[in-house]
């Protein structure tokens, strides 16, 4: 009864506010010649060129047409594009002239506050919500964090989660997040990692209030494994996906989990190389140039080094590629410190060595701008929305 008698007031405080309208136009008909020569007219009258507009202009680079050409595989028209560049003039000058519009303010501001109303076909009356707040730049409550690497059925796992929409898309509910961030799992063979995977990473992530997409970028076919081919196509794909398309890009093996939630998900100013520590490298990197694992790009990086080179089959030698051309492009790798980059890594059988990525690697500072993004030639086998993430199946063995 309450909710009921609520929206009858709400309906008849619609058709009052119509009424006012109706009777201010109706004596702004009758009475304009009065309103012309009453300084009320100051009041209740917009000037038409008070001020000249800010003029904004948008470049658009467009990915090579050969990338163009794979991405519309799937009766897809549009090609994928970036905005690199927004101005915006912003001198405003006045004007002092005594030309004036023929609607009154107070009838538009009344217009707008109607607008703001909106009615659904059901007929109830609807306030929209106003925008929310940004999140916080550093959320609440981060630190380590348990994992659990016991197996566990997909099934009940994409049970789970209520709060992501399907395709594994989230955004926080309280906030507006702060990194847009596509999550790119390059993938064949490992279902019981996947649910492992998804049952730790979207806690993790929600936890850090950002919005998220997670992509796994299945390969399909028995050639040997191409990593770096599977994440310039989820790259492309996940583009495509998204309105307005992505702002960081994390490209992530799916047999590491992190272990701190202040490792976030984010693009900072330069390449990060997020799994410094590895448990099973018994938390010490490597060796300084390692790129391998989990990292993030910003769009802007990651099309500036043509994305990753597509030669690389089996197993190797694709991440230091990367490393390489960063560093051609004059970017630095940033890591947190290692008490925060921290991973665990899930048991598998390790693949075959690719016995060529000595000599690919070689090349990487002649040949980069030639071999990525640019050359890059894929067919979409299909596309899946499931609850917790978007699996894409992909043929990107080469064409004879």
């Amino acid at each position: 009864m309450g909710a009921s008698a609520g929206s009858g007031r709400a309906a008849r405080a619609l058709r009052l506010l119509l009424l006012l309208v109706l009777a201010l136009a109706a004596v702004e008909y009758l009475f304009g010649s009065i309103l012309d020569a009453s300084p009320l007219r100051t009041y209740l009258y917009t000037p038409l060129h008070n001020a000249t507009q800010p003029t904004v202009k948008i470049g658009e680079k467009t990915l090579p047409k050969k990338i163009i050409n794979a991405a519309t595989a799937q009766n897809s028209s549009a090609p994928v594009s970036f905005n690199s560049s927004v101005k915006e003039v912003s001198n405003m000058t006045r004007q002092n002239v005594s030309e004036y519009t023929s609607t009154p303010l107070l009838i538009t501001k009344i217009m707008d506050g109607i607008k703001n109303m909106v009615t659904p076909d059901d007929g109830e009356l609807k306030i929209s919500e106003p925008s929310l707040p940004p999140c916080d730049e550093m959320p609440p409550d981060l630190g380590p964090i348990p994992v659990n690497k016991t197996e566990i059925e997909l099934d009940f796992v994409e049970k789970k989660y209520p709060e992501v929409q399907s395709g594994g898309f989230y955004a926080p509910p309280n906030c507006t997040a702060r990194h847009k961030v596509a999550i790119i799992v390059p993938y064949r063979d490992r279902q019981q990692h996947l649910a492992i995977f998804l049952n730790h990473m979207h806690p993790f992530l929600m936890k850090q209030q950002i919005q998220y997409g997670i992509f796994i970028i299945e390969q399909q076919g028995t050639s040997d494994f191409n990593r770096a081919k599977l994440m310039n196509v989820g790259f492309v794909e996940s583009q495509k996906l998204k309105t307005g398309g992505w702002q960081c890009f994390i490209f992530h093996d799916i047999d590491l989990l992190p272990l701190d939630t202040r490792n976030m998900y984010s693009c900072p100013r330069q390449p990060r190389h997020m799994s410094a520590a590895i448990d099973k490298l018994q938390f010490k990197l490597p060796y300084e140039d390692l790129f391998g694992g989990v990292s993030a790009l910003t769009l802007e990086q990651f099309t500036k080094v043509n994305g990753f080179s597509n030669k690389y089959w089996g197993w190797g030698g694709e991440d230091d590629d990367m490393s390489y051309r960063l560093r051609k492009m004059n970017y630095h790798i940033a890591r947190y410190k290692m008490s925060i980059a921290r991973y665990a890594m899930l048991d598998h059988k390790k693949s075959a060595p690719n016995p060529k990525r000595y000599q690919l690697l070689s090349q990487t500072s002649k040949t980069f701008h030639k071999d990525g993004l640019s050359t890059l030639e894929y067919e979409v086998v299909s596309m899946t929305r499931h609850h917790l993430y978007t699996h894409i199946v992909a043929n990107i063995d080469e064409r004879s």
